[in-house]
């Protein structure tokens, strides 16, 4: 079997040999024979003395050259690492620069001979190496400039052949180690030992360095100046970056005492940006894909609904933009003519909208505040326009999503669900007042649940009502689910947990709902049926008058 040119037994052979001298030396060196500094130094220049025939053979078109290479670096990573590790014979910064060195020179291998194998060994291997000096405690500062350069070498290594998946392990390295710093500095602060010492210091800058890094590299990604063909991790990466990058901050912050207001308005001002750079992502071919458009705008719409809460210090006001922003993406989408944006603009509405719910839900749910009314009704209002829109402006034939998927735009019918959901927990504000200002204090819980219930179910016969007198399918179809929403909380909830007048007036309101609905569907069958009917006529009607046979045209004078 040949593998490259050269027998596979020929490379074990090789590998074997590199293997014994390697256990040599590391048997002199055990055996004190020589100093550990000394066997130390032997076992780097053995490592870079392979490094350099492995360089030469690529040279001379060897079919061993990658045995030498990717064995030496290997071999420079392990020693590095252990003469670090136990015997403290390589200072920490030269330990680095040293793993940082080998990385470079496997790269700067690849590109001068056009082979894939030396970069992936020596950016994995560097990376990995470097991870591990003093893990779990390293010098944070000295491994960031080493994570930053060896995703630089694999973002570089796309030019050779694409690799996601070398970016997407130096991405996954990367996030995790700046992860732990931050948990280690958040510990240190917390506990309030003074100064910062240095292998913790700097991590919000660092932070800030490394998600710029990667932004830029998703930029030249998306405009094809990394390859002709856009990687999926670069559609991928300024959503990740934010997501990641965001809540890292935020935490150190919060551990540090410190407010977050501030922090909160640069992420926005930041966020803005993002959206004037998806603006020039979209100048660049407004008449083709402008590829990248739905990539940054779902990276900055990220960035601004988590960064809003802080910056406006409340987040049912920052609910409010987040909508307020869902609005916006739809009109960007219908202008863009992006299905993408269209999609996002969903998707934030629905999000303000169950945020807010749950925040209601766990502070007042059973003293609703007038607050919380004008920010639910706010919101509604939003939503309600929203789904407005979405009728009005129909998706464009272009995007793949409504084109093959969602033909009838089906997913806008979740704005529409809640703006009914924001609606229902406005009602219920005005709905509690009354019924403190007429009822004893202690029948208030009861009666409170009973009309909400109540509201429920005549809102889904209200819609029903509407539904069948503008023949709106849409609207039907929600009015049955939310018929089969109150009759779960009637059936379920209800007659279990209430007594007397209250437990009536909830079984009475669906009875009601259902005999309405029952008529209305009843009738809206027969209705169907007989326009069916009469469109089959004139259909008929239509054929027969146009096959037949016509009089012959006279002609004369």
């Amino acid at each position: 079997a040949m593998v490259g040119g050269a027998s596979l037994l020929q490379r074990l052979s090789a590998i074997c040999f590199i293997m014994v001298v390697a256990l040599m030396l590391r048997t002199v060196t055990d055996n004190e024979i020589v100093g550990r500094h000394i066997g130390s130094i032997f076992g780097m220049l053995y490592a870079a003395g392979l490094l350099g025939w492995g360089w030469w053979s690529y040279r001379k078109q060897k079919p061993l050259a990658p045995v030498f290479a990717v064995c030496g670096a290997l071999l420079m990573f392990a020693v590095v690492v252990e003469t670090h590790e136990h015997f403290e014979a390589v200072p920490t910064p030269l330990a680095y620069l040293l793993l940082t060195l080998v990385g470079v020179i496997m790269s700067r291998l690849s590109h001068a001979y056009r082979v894939a194998v030396p970069v992936y060994v020596g950016t994995v291997g560097m990376a990995l190496a470097g991870v591990a000096l003093d893990f779990p405690a390293p010098v944070f500062p000295y491994l960031l400039v080493l994570l930053l350069i060896a995703n630089l070498i694999g973002t570089i290594a796309t030019q050779l052949q694409r690799c996601s998946w070398l970016r997407w392990m130096l991405l996954a390295i990367t996030v995790f180690m700046m992860q732990v710093w931050g948990f280690r500095l958040g510990f240190e602060q917390s506990a309030g030992q003074g100064t910062i010492p240095f292998d913790l210091a700097g991590y919000i800058p660092a932070v800030t360095l490394v998600a710029l890094a990667y932004l830029v590299i998703a930029y030249l990604g998306l405009t094809g100046k990394l390859s002709e063909k856009v990687s999926r991790i670069d559609f991928a990466l300024p959503a990740v970056t934010v997501l990641w990058a965001f809540p890292a901050i935020r935490y150190v912050i919060s551990s540090s005492g410190m407010e977050g207001a501030v922090y909160g308005i640069c992420s926005s001002l930041f966020a803005v940006a993002m959206g004037f750079v998806a603006k020039h992502l979209y100048s660049r071919d407004p008449d083709g894909e402008a590829r990248g458009v739905t990539s940054m705008m779902v990276a900055a719409a990220l960035l601004l609904m988590l960064a809003l809460p802080m910056a406006l210090g409340n987040r049912i006001v920052g609910l409010a933009g987040v909508a307020i922003m869902a609005l916006l993406m739809a009109h960007l989408s219908h202008r863009w003519k992006s299905g993408g944006l269209r999609l996002l603009s969903y998707a934030l509405q629905v999000h303000a909208s169950l945020m807010l719910v749950l925040i209601l839900w766990r502070s007042e749910t059973a003293a609703p505040s007038m607050l919380g009314a004008v920010s639910s009704g706010t919101l509604a209002l939003l939503a309600f326009l929203h789904f407005l829109w979405a009728r009005k402006y129909k998706p464009f034939k272009e995007s793949k999503v409504f084109s093959e998927y969602d033909k009838r735009d089906r997913l806008a019918t979740l704005v529409l669900y809640a703006a009914l959901l924001s609606g229902f927990f406005t009602l219920r504000v005005g709905i509690h007042q009354v019924l403190v200002a007429w009822l004893p204090a202690a029948s208030v819980s009861s009666a409170f649940v009973a009309a909400q219930t109540t509201l429920v179910n005549f809102s889904a016969a209200g819609l029903a009502i509407y539904a069948f007198f503008f023949s709106n399918r849409e609207l039907r179809n929600v009015a049955i689910f939310i018929t089969v929403i109150g009759g779960a909380k009637v059936f379920a909830l209800d007659l279990m947990s209430l007594k007397g007048v209250p437990v009536v007036a909830s079984v009475f309101s669906f009875g009601v709902t259902a005999f309405f609905e029952s008529i209305i569907f009843a009738r809206w069958n027969v209705r169907e049926t007989s326009q069916a009917i009469l469109r089959e006529n004139r259909a008929k009607r239509l054929r027969e008058e146009g096959g037949a046979a016509r009089p012959p045209r006279r002609m004369g004078f």
